[in-house]
């Protein structure tokens, strides 16, 4: 008896690393990224709709060795992650609780302003970039807030609506503005209630603490837990294009939560429907989503070239990206601090390539 219990554990251990999945081409990119000076370090978990499939940290927080090693716990300014695991998040809410309309003028939230050219944008307008606002908007060194909101509402548009993409973070400007327009209240508050609170996602948030600036991975020599984004620096961390702090666990639940359809341990942050909509490529005049951004079908995309046509996610200037595959039930949550320390290493080439390793190593191609 004792001899047949003794097999069958070593079958089950024999078939377990069987179909071990060997991330080996993963590490092997991530310690290239680093001695090649793309990045100082970085962490990656993998993921599906169940459980971490992969985890791992790589590198210090600088390019002097004796700085912090990176590790999961690590808080990453996300940059324009942001745009989608934080401002989309609030719109998907509000639009589930029938708070707006994504045909809705921005004339309805807004009518103190004479919009002028801006009176037929419509809130989908903003979520696909194709509002007519201008990409971006450097504030001077002196504007308050107040005066960085007045002038991004009160700027005019450069291009037709819907003539054509323009990816702006004025937009997410305005869709923060919006958010804070229908709950009468800091987006950050809302995002605070709703997500990171509930999802108990505990190193998630805006305006890292001065106790935790420590544990941030820094952008430049003197940011450090502090947006590296100028727009959303000017408007003091709180904003909808970028401002926005994580760690890979962090990020996981939001990934699983939207691969299982809205719902995380049992408790629906989102309708199925919701979900579907706003992952989805709205149109085929570019690839966003709404909010989100799909896989390029052809040219570049940095998902990679075996992520399924129907991938959605998004990167981040500073060197971080999320990819859900949501036929293959899986995610690839990348963070690196890669503007550190002067913003002249590109990860271009990189991304697609850790995409890549992750699905050969997943499906042994």
């Amino acid at each position: 008896m004792k001899n047949i219990k003794i097999s069958a554990l070593l079958i089950i251990f024999l078939t377990a690393c069987a179909f071990a999945q060997d991330f080996s081409k993963v590490d092997e990119l991530m310690g290239k990224g680093i001695d090649v000076k793309l990045f100082p370090g970085g962490v990656i978990l993998i993921g599906n709709s169940e459980k971490v499939l992969y985890k791992n940290a790589f590198g210090n927080f600088t390019y002097d060795l004796t700085s912090p090693k990176m590790n999961a716990e690590t808080m990453f300014d996300l940059a324009s992650v942001t745009k989608v695991f934080g401002t989309t998040m609030c719109i998907m809410k509000l639009y589930d609780e029938k708070k707006l309309d994504l045909k809705d003028p921005l004339t309805k939230y807004f009518p103190e302003y004479e919009f002028g050219e801006k009176k037929n944008i419509k809130v989908i307008d903003l979520l696909i970039h194709e509002s007519g606002l201008p990409a971006y908007y450097s504030p001077k060194p002196d504007e308050s807030r107040e005066t960085v909101i007045d002038t991004v509402l009160n700027k005019k548009p450069v291009y037709g609506k819907n003539s054509k993409t323009v990816y702006s973070c004025l937009n997410f400007v305005t869709t923060m503005l919006l958010v804070e327009k229908i709950t009468d209240k800091a987006m950050i508050e809302y995002y605070k209630e709703n997500f990171t609170e509930p999802l108990q996602m505990e190193r998630t948030m805006f305006i890292p603490p001065v106790e935790l600036r420590k544990e941030c991975a820094p952008t430049t020599p003197e940011l450090r837990g502090v947006v590296h984004d100028p727009l959303a620096r000017a408007l003091e961390g709180k904003s909808g294009n970028a401002g926005l702090f994580s760690t890979v666990e962090d990020l996981s639940k939001l990934c699983r939560m939207i691969l299982n359809d809205g719902v995380y341990q049992n408790k629906k942050y989102f309708e199925k429907e919701t979900v579907s909509l706003f992952t989805k490529r709205y149109s085929a005049r570019s690839s966003r989503a709404i909010g989100f951004d799909t896989k390029e079908l052809h040219g570049y995309t940095s998902a990679g070239k075996f992520f399924s046509a129907n991938s959605f996610g998004h990167t981040g200037y500073t060197g971080t990206s999320v990819w859900i595959d949501p036929e293959r039930k899986i995610f690839v949550i990348l963070l690196t601090n890669r503007v550190y320390p002067d913003d002249t290493a590109s990860i271009r080439d990189f991304r697609p390539a850790i995409h890549d390793a992750v699905i050969e190593a997943i499906e042994d191609l």
